[in-house]
């Protein structure tokens, strides 16, 4: 687990992510459940966002641009 974990958060941490070798597998799994939570958070709130903000284009251009975004 530890090294699923460290490789996760290198891309953002760089070379501090050597903290994580303190941390017991508890805290380790802690962590991993954590960042899950706040990664559906973002999801939600960016979906949101992008909905509101389909809501504020005219109805003729709606679909094209949902489609082309993903949505």
């Amino acid at each position: 687990m530890r090294s699923d974990v460290r490789d996760l958060l290198r891309p953002w941490l760089g070379e501090d992510v050597a903290f994580l070798e303190r941390l017991s597998d508890d805290e380790l799994g802690q962590l991993c459940d954590a960042l899950g939570v706040a990664r559906r958070a973002e999801a939600k709130a960016i979906a949101a966002a992008s909905d509101e903000a389909l809501r504020q284009m005219p109805a003729p251009l709606r679909s094209g641009i949902a489609r082309l975004v993903g949505r």
